[in-house]
Formats: structure tokens, C-alpha cells, sequence
């Protein structure tokens, strides 16, 4: 395949630029010592707080959203991720006890998204009503970009540590930075497994021209060329993964959609969403690429017992299973109901959903979304539609509009 082949001067490109340490992404998977210093930093081991709430949208929330929602230990920390700007949402950790039991983690790469900026606000206001400069200070940590910039000013008058974001680190592509790792580390998880997975999948993609990232951005490209296929579902069976979902919405929308190219990210869950959208799948137009991530470890669930409805015979395909085996059976299902419609499909398999899986899933989608955007011929790291919005949003808000 054509793709294919071309993917081999993408990988050694990508090779040089890891190497002259041009391109970060690449290099903080076999890098330990900022996680030891991560690990260290008072908002990880003191315990004086048991709620945390992370004040970032898109790439400085998602990334780090997915990390902590893999966590399966209960006496973790709370963390609550603010991705809104719903004020019903906020409202109710800026006032009283929850208050007083929180830390705020106030991140922005650039230090100027004014939907950071408008909830850092809030924030100290509640704080420094609660209990002064000292109380802003010690319950907030800011993190964006080092030099001058709003959010910096801000962290810099309210005496708030803050901790550099790597420019050269782009906010979707930040996952195993310090922007996701902080968090992670609050909720108990291992970042050093985490970049192990990660490192696993990138030695082998910038080394082995069959590795699966290389194989899959062919894929795209030939079904996007040839297919015409406009469309790109990622469907996970398993409720943990669905912040996987929005993440890597984000980041093959920004990264592939330049340039009149590029096809558009639909997020599902199944088996929920073979209620909802299946039936257009499978009944529609066939323009879209499905990626199944199924989960093959079983839960701890209890065997059923029909018994507790007299055995009736219409449940006896239920009978000595687990609520796992009830999705493994949903999941092959859709994956041979789209096999035999003649959808465009593809199946990824996992173990078990630990920090090791979730790291080489994370490498994986995002050296895919690299390698597509070369075949494509568009820049993987920038946005340069999105930045108007924000300048007209500003604008509105003056009254200039």
C-alpha cells in the first residue's frame, strides 16, 4: 500500500526530531525524574485535603480525565474535573465545607483561555472571602506556560506556586505531562506504567513499519482517498474508557481538520450506544471507519441467578453469567453485525484496562492521528481556525462585536 510505504519517512522524521529533542510528546515517555519531583510536590503528599478540582478545558482536562478514571482504589482522593463553564457545576464547591476541603488545580498551556481565567477568578474571590491570601495560596496551583501571561499575573500576586507547562508540549498531546500527571498522582496512579505503555507503542512504531499506529493512519488515509469514508466512531466496551472518547475527539478534530481534509470523530459507548446510533451503522450510508476497543478481563460481578424469576426459560441465556460475559457477547455481536453489513471496521483487543494499557492506548491513538495528518498534509500540532473564536469572544465580551 502506497500509505504505507510513506509512513517509513514519517517515522525517521519523527526519529530525527525525538532525537535533536524537537518534539517533547516523544521524549517524556522514557523520562522518570519529573515524576519523581511530580510525586513530591506537597499538592500530591500532603493529606490535609480530600477534594481536588482541576480547572481546565480540552486538552488541559481530557487527558488527565482519562488517567484518573481508570483508578480502582476507594480511598483515593476526589477529583472533580471542571469542563464547564455551567455555573450550576461550580457553585457548589465555592462556598462552605466543600470549600474548605478543596484544592484547586488552575491549568491553562497559554495562560490566557478565558474560560480558565473566568473560573480562576471565582475561585480566589471564594477563597479570599473564606480566608485571605493565605487560603488562596495554599488550596491553588497553577499551571501554564512560564513568562508573562494572565494566568501567571494572577499566580504571581496571590502568592500561588505554579509549575511551568512546556510550550513546546501542545495542550491535546499533554496527557503524559505534567498537566495529566499531577492529577493521576493525586488519584493513585502509577504515571511510571503509564509511560511505559507509552514507550512500548512508540519504539516500536518509529522502528517497525507493520506497528499498528503506522498500519491504522494507511488505513485512514486509503478510506478517506479511495472510500470516501467521512466519519471516524471510536466505540470502547467499557464505561472507564469513555473519557477516553471525548479525548480523542479532541484530538483528531484539531489535528486532522485543516485545509477543507479530514474526517469527523463521533464518540460512543457501547453497549449503550447500540441503542441509540447502531441502527444508522448499519441501515445508513457506509462513510464511516468503526473502532471497537473491547475489554476482555471479567468483572467481579456475581453469577446471575434466574432462580430469582423462577427460572423462567426466556432467561436461561443469562444463567451462570457475569454482567462481563453479557458485554463480551454484546460487544462480538456488533463487531460481526458491521462485519457482515460490509462496514469498514476494526476491533482492538485488551487484557485488562490498567496504567501500562491505558499509556499504550494513548500513544497509539495519538502517533495514528500524527501519522495521518503527514499523509494528509496538514499540520498535526496547530489549531489556527480555533484562535479567531477566541479573539471574537473576547471582542463580545468588550462590546466590540
Amino acid at each position: 500500500m502506497k500509505a504505507l510505504s510513506q509512513t517509513e519517512t514519517i517515522a525517521s522524521s519523527l526519529s530525527v526530531l525525538k532525537d535533536e529533542g524537537r518534539l517533547p510528546i516523544l521524549e517524556l515517555p522514557e523520562k522518570l525524574d519529573d515524576l519523581t519531583a511530580l510525586s513530591e510536590h506537597p499538592f500530591v503528599t500532603e493529606k490535609d485535603y480530600n477534594r481536588f478540582v482541576v480547572v481546565g478545558i480540552g486538552g488541559s482536562s481530557l487527558g488527565a480525565q482519562v488517567l484518573v478514571n481508570i483508578r480502582n482504589k476507594d480511598d483515593a482522593p476526589y477529583l472533580h474535573f471542571w469542563d464547564t463553564l455551567d455555573y450550576h457545576v461550580m457553585r457548589p464547591h465555592l462556598s462552605g465545607s466543600k470549600l474548605k476541603e478543596t484544592r484547586f488545580l488552575l491549568v491553562s498551556k497559554s495562560g490566557t483561555t478565558p474560560e480558565i481565567l473566568a473560573q480562576v477568578l471565582l475561585v480566589i474571590e471564594a477563597l479570599n472571602n473564606e480566608g485571605g491570601m493565605r487560603a488562596v495560596s495554599q488550596q491553588c496551583l497553577v499551571i501554564c506556560e512560564p513568562g508573562d501571561n494572565p494566568l501567571g499575573y494572577i499566580a504571581d500576586k496571590w502568592n500561588i506556586p505554579r509549575l511551568d507547562h512546556d510550550p513546546d508540549v501542545g495542550g491535546r498531546y499533554s496527557a503524559f505531562s505534567l498537566v495529566g500527571a499531577l492529577p493521576a498522582l493525586i488519584a493513585g496512579i502509577d504515571m511510571n506504567e503509564v509511560r511505559r505503555g507509552a514507550k512500548e507503542v512508540l519504539d516500536d512504531t518509529l522502528t517497525n513499519p507493520e506497528s499498528a499506529p503506522r498500519v491504522s493512519a494507511a488505513l485512514n488515509h486509503a478510506l478517506s482517498d479511495i472510500c470516501d469514508v467521512r466519519m471516524n466512531v471510536l466505540m470502547p466496551y467499557s464505561k472507564q474508557l469513555e473519557p477516553f472518547t471525548h479525548w480523542f475527539r479532541q484530538l483528531w478534530a484539531e489535528s486532522v481538520g485543516k485545509e477543507g481534509r479530514g474526517s469527523t470523530p463521533l464518540n460512543a459507548l457501547g453497549p449503550i450506544d447500540q441503542h441509540s446510533q447502531l441502527q444508522l451503522w448499519l441501515d445508513g450510508p457506509n462513510d464511516k471507519f468503526f473502532t471497537l476497543i473491547i475489554n476482555q478481563d471479567d468483572d467481579a460481578s456475581p453469577l446471575m441467578d434466574v432462580s430469582l424469576a423462577d427460572n423462567i426459560p426466556e432467561l436461561d441465556y443469562l444463567k451462570n453469567h457475569r454482567i462481563s460475559d453479557v458485554v463480551h457477547a454484546e460487544a462480538h455481536a456488533t463487531a460481526k453485525t458491521l462485519a457482515d453489513r460490509g462496514k469498514y471496521l476494526r476491533c482492538i483487543y485488551i487484557e485488562t484496562l490498567d496504567e501500562r494499557t491505558i499509556g499504550a492506548l494513548m500513544m497509539h491513538f495519538m502517533l495514528e492521528t500524527i501519522f495521518t495528518c503527514h499523509l494528509l498534509g496538514v499540520n498535526p500540532f496547530d489549531q489556527p481556525a480555533v484562535e479567531e473564536g477566541k479573539r471574537l469572544t473576547k471582542m463580545y465580551l468588550k462590546g466590540e462585536g
